[in-house]
């Protein structure tokens, strides 16, 4: 038996009573679509709404919830990013359980009354938005010398100095820069446009529901 089945076995009489203390409700409609409070709950306890580099520090239930809407809205547009295979939900679930650690997993499990795969929902939604994302942004983004020599001089260098590290040579770390470079110009056209959907979306906030 693993330890994964012995927590949730050894939690069952506790999940269902605390299945039954959660109070349910609407938080937000997205374009007529519903978000509860359960929703929200359950993709803050499992760290689904933050978003890599994200503070920690962030509301998870906050983060959660503005997650939630914007999956829904970039999903009504992207009819192409509509699929996505067992496996891939399965590997993410996997992955999850990695991340989290198998006994706080279970825990979050017991919490909700849930069962590994009820997960697979919120994964498949994770799963499709950074897909539609991922085709809307595929363009390759350039990145010249310049910007890498100011982000080594300006950003890289002093982080190292400041963690009491010797920072490593131009050509050492300028393939790691230039990626991470693309990867906040493409984060920052991913927020632009999902703030301007968000401003033809119908979304009525009921988050009077989170308290």
């Amino acid at each position: 038996m693993t330890i994964l089945r012995k927590i949730l076995l050894g939690a069952l009489a506790a999940s269902t009573l605390a299945s039954a203390q959660t109070v349910n409700g609407i938080v937000a409609v997205v374009n007529g679509q519903i978000i509860t409070r359960l929703d929200v709950e359950i993709v803050a306890a499992f760290g689904l709404g933050l978003e890599p580099g994200q503070d920690p520090g962030t509301d998870p239930r906050g983060a959660a919830l503005e997650t939630l809407i914007d999956q829904k809205i970039v999903l009504d547009l992207a009819r192409e990013a509509r699929s996505v295979s067992k496996a891939d939900v399965e590997a993410a679930r996997v992955e999850l359980i990695r991340s989290l650690g198998e006994q706080a997993f279970g825990a979050r499990l017991a919490r909700f009354g849930l069962q590994p795969h009820d997960l697979d929902p919120y994964l498949e939604g994770r799963l499709l938005f950074e897909r539609a994302l991922a085709l809307r942004f595929s363009s390759s983004i350039p990145v010249s010398l310049t910007e890498i020599e100011r982000y080594y001089r300006d950003i890289y260098a002093p982080e190292q100095a400041r963690a009491g590290a010797t920072a490593e040579p131009l050509d050492k770390v300028s393939a790691s820069i230039e990626s991470r470079i693309r990867r906040d110009r493409r984060s920052a056209q991913t927020t632009a446009w999902v703030r301007d959907l968000r401003k033809s979306a119908d979304i009525q906030l009921k988050k009077d529901h989170l308290k």
